[in-house]
């Protein structure tokens, strides 16, 4: 899954910049062969688990642990996991990264870089964003949608795991948005990055860490949050549902940068 070349790159990574354990947890579905009427299989579960299998070999400090999504209820209560594939990591800390699909094509160097991350239990934050952030007392869940092929996603992927590792109280979860087009659907998604930020208030595009912290602590204080005044570079998706106009809220509640 891994090219040769780019397992060695990595593994001298790991080997110089990891310092504490990190706790891979996959969910996936069993794979049978068998073809059940009326049930979709799941596309990317093979590939991501071989993917995650390479990595976890590079480094004793990474483990990877694989859940079968039908037996194992109460590791997806424990991570409030709602769909395959899944992938959580975690470090010595209680922050816990989710990515929803196949972290690959230009989310994958991110994706590695995160695994750094949580082993050092840094987040590279600007200061004034870490002070602010002390501030918040409520949990509050920060969703990415990402496609593989956009070159303005991993900045928002890294930044809303760079907030979970600055306060746990933040939960991140980065979704491929391709292989869940229900969940474009539900949030209206049309471009990514987009980052919708406790159900109230969507970001359209890359923006710094201290416009995300900002709407953030605002989401949390506010019924309704502000709508921001700018966003940032997009790139499209495949599924294009109907645009509501700007400053008008979605049917979901979210409002519109």
């Amino acid at each position: 899954m891994i090219p040769l070349k780019d397992q060695e790159i990595i593994r001298q990574k790991f080997a110089r910049q990891l310092v504490g354990p990190v706790k891979i947890d996959f969910f996936t579905e069993r794979e049978t062969g068998l073809f059940v009427p009326g049930q979709q299989p799941c596309a990317t579960c093979k590939p991501a688990r071989e993917m995650l299998q390479e990595l976890a070999s590079l480094s004793d400090l990474v483990s990877l642990r694989v859940h079968i999504w039908n037996e194992a209820d109460e590791e997806r209560k424990r991570f409030g996991m709602e769909r395959i594939p899944a992938t959580v990591l975690r470090g010595r800390d209680s922050a816990v990264l989710k990515f929803y699909g196949l972290p690959g094509g230009t989310e994958f160097a991110t994706f590695v870089e995160s695994i750094t991350d949580i082993s050092r239990g840094e987040a590279v934050l600007s200061s004034g964003s870490a002070k602010a952030l002390r501030k918040l007392k409520h949990d509050v869940t920060v969703r990415v949608f990402v496609t593989p092929t956009c070159p303005y996603c991993p900045q928002m992927m890294r930044a809303a795991y760079q907030l979970a590792l600055a306060n746990p109280r933040i939960h991140p979860e980065v979704i491929e948005v391709n292989e869940f087009p229900e969940l474009a659907q539900r949030y209206g998604v049309r471009a990514v990055p987009f980052t919708v930020i406790a159900d109230k208030v969507a970001i359209s595009g890359a923006v710094p860490d201290r416009v995300l912290v900002e709407q953030l602590l605002k989401a949390v204080q506010t019924p309704i949050s502000e709508p921001l005044t700018s966003g940032g570079p997009t790139s499209p998706t495949s599924a294009e549902p109907k645009a509501p106009r700007r400053g008008q809220q979605r049917s979901s509640g979210l409002v519109i940068p």
